[in-house]
């Protein structure tokens, strides 16, 4: 009957460690499905904003094509006026030598000769306006490549089509091309604005780029961290599991005690389950112990910690205070003949505790005084 017990026992807890697994896979499967649905519509809402400011540059660039090309027709309509103003500077040097070969009808032609000559200034104030104004124009380039393409200077028309210019055709045109550009009301500084945009652009992209890359960098040295954390801490938890098995069954000879991570594939986040089989009975929860199997679960627990990473002092409170005789003098002699490696400061009041003990210290009160004394055992058997 007790190997049945046994082995009935062996199935539930083999049955309770499958059923746990099996919760810890549905879980662990829903939240990598929710982690595919949120990707997948982090991507769609990628792609639409991508299409939509495709759309919005295309049709900046078609705005800005049109009004480029308007501007290079006032352009050529103000080179036009040019043409007129060199008439007039014709008519000024005839009149000049008109005005050698009749000095003597000067008094009479006098009014005459200074209205042409007010012109004349006014005019030549003109030219100098205009060809300011001609200096500061500049063609602006639409290429967006990386390649900047060299400036290209404004056409100068030559003497001879200037002549064939009709002033006042001109001056028609200039008016009515003055009245569609205020109705316009372009931005002229638009195009330049826009090339600053886009360097500030492939600025922030090539940050991104660089962020992006320091962020994945960032990424596998954690991820790097913690595979070697989780690589320790399982190391360390299976040496230790083996460890208390040994501890327990020792302790309580025949009984067995199990460490269970509640999620195997993140043990940080959930926890351990510590349960423990007494001999003869069925496994329970550490929390459903009674005193004395408590304290045995948790000095097995202690050898194993100490067999794994030994700490040099230990101090204990009077841990055998609900255990019988046999299991006192089982954890005495262990911690006698075993833990060779580390001091142990124990408060007892149990003698097959303290008889196995290298010093002993006791505790006294006299004359409302606390008084220690300390004594060998080993010498006194000696002597004795």
């Amino acid at each position: 009957m007790d190997v049945l017990t046994n082995a009935m026992d062996d199935v539930v807890g083999q049955i309770t460690k499958a059923n746990v697994a099996i919760k810890t896979c549905h879980r662990n499967m829903k939240k990598a499905e929710d982690n595919v649905k949120s990707l997948h519509n982090e991507i769609e809402e990628n792609s639409a904003n991508i299409q939509k400011l495709e759309v919005e540059f295309k049709t900046l660039e078609e705005k800005a094509i049109e009004v480029l090309e308007d501007y290079e027709k006032a352009q050529q309509e103000k080179s036009a006026m040019e043409g007129s103003l060199e008439v007039l500077r014709k008519e000024v040097a005839e009149l000049e030598q008109e005005e050698t070969k009749m000095r003597s009808r000067e008094v009479d032609i006098k009014h005459e000769v200074e209205k042409y000559e007010t012109v004349l200034k006014e005019n030549q104030q003109k030219v100098k306006h205009w060809q300011k104004e001609l200096n500061k124009l500049s063609l602006q380039s639409l290429s967006t490549s990386a390649e900047t393409e060299p400036e290209e200077s404004l056409a100068t028309l030559p003497r001879d089509e200037l002549e064939g210019i009709d002033k006042e055709t001109v001056m028609y045109e200039i008016t009515v091309l003055e009245e569609k550009l205020k109705q316009m009301k372009p931005n002229m500084a638009a195009i330049a604005e826009y090339q600053k945009k886009e360097e500030a652009y492939l600025a922030r992209v090539k940050e991104l780029d660089e962020v992006t890359s320091e962020r994945d960098q960032k990424r596998r040295e954690h991820e790097a961290m913690r595979k070697q954390r989780l690589d320790e801490f399982m190391a360390g938890f299976s040496v230790i599991t083996t460890k208390l098995k040994e501890m327990y069954q020792m302790i309580t000879l025949g009984g067995d005690a199990e460490l269970e991570l509640v999620d195997s594939l993140d043990p940080f986040s959930e926890g351990i389950v510590f349960s423990v089989r007494p001999p003869k009975k069925s496994w329970k929860n550490i929390s459903n112990l009674s005193g004395g199997e408590k304290t045995l679960s948790s000095l097995a627990l202690v050898f194993a910690l100490h067999h794994y990473k030994p700490t040099p002092l230990y101090v204990m409170d009077e841990i055998d205070a609900a255990l019988d005789f046999r299991n006192v003098s089982i954890v005495a002699n262990y911690i006698k003949e075993r833990t060779k490696n580390a001091q142990f400061i124990i408060i007892s009041l149990r003698n097959n505790m303290f008889e196995l003990a290298d010093r002993l210290i006791g505790i006294f009160k006299t004359d409302n005084c606390t008084k220690s004394v300390a004594i060998n055992p080993q010498l006194i058997a000696s002597e004795a």
